[in-house]
């Protein structure tokens, strides 16, 4: 997993502000899918990036945030990772 975070937040709002303003979602292909939401938040500023191989949905995440409004464009894989059998399994 490759992580890349940076983010200021507004400590009297942290805990009392987060809520979605919208999610729109789809299907790119039989197991592969994306995400675009945005939220209300405590944070300034926040900007994460996640890049992630293996484990359940992995795949690519783009946060970006100013003055507590945020977008996020997500990138998964629907399926589950079976870490006995070092696999994607599909539950359907």
């Amino acid at each position: 997993m490759i992580q890349l975070s940076f983010n200021i937040v507004n400590p009297r709002r942290t805990n009392k502000v987060w809520n979605i303003l919208w999610s729109k979602y789809g299907s790119i292909t039989e197991n592969k899918a994306w995400e675009f939401n945005g939220y209300r938040t405590g944070h300034i500023i926040n900007i994460e990036f996640q890049l992630t191989f293996q484990g359940d949905h992995a795949g690519a995440r783009l946060l970006l945030g100013l003055f507590g409004y945020e977008v996020e464009l997500d990138f998964h894989d629907t399926r589950h990772w079976n870490y006995d059998q070092n696999t994607w399994e599909c539950y359907k």
